[in-house]
């Protein structure tokens, strides 16, 4: 068992929430289009409706940026999105402007 003044336990506790009104205040303040949002291989592929071996070939290319994270390949989405506008993925018209909003749908997001 471990006790405390009373004094110090509310200084304590006065700290933690002042910790967590600065985390709520940043969380708060980032707005959707400046969350990072990643997405694996597979999860990249069947967005884009190409195979992972197609993916790869991208990332061989350097056509596609990209991040391994314990042996995965990581994308973000804003990246793939910048890739798409420079035409760097073949893709139709529709593709771009669809993109993030059918990867929310995917990913479930509430936003």
């Amino acid at each position: 068992m471990i006790t405390f003044e009373s004094k110090a336990y509310h200084e304590l506790v006065g700290k933690i929430d002042k910790i967590a009104g600065y985390i709520a205040k940043c969380e708060t303040s980032v707005s959707l289009d400046e969350k990072e949002f990643w997405l694996d291989s597979n999860e990249l592929a069947e967005l884009l409706k190409i195979s992972t071996r197609t993916l790869q070939r991208l990332r061989k290319d350097n056509l596609i940026s990209y991040s391994i994270l314990r042996g995965k390949c990581l994308y973000r989405l804003s990246d793939i999105e910048e890739s798409l506008r420079e035409r760097l993925i073949p893709s139709d018209p529709k593709t771009l402007e669809d993109f993030r909003k059918k990867y929310m749908l995917h990913s479930n997001k509430q936003f």
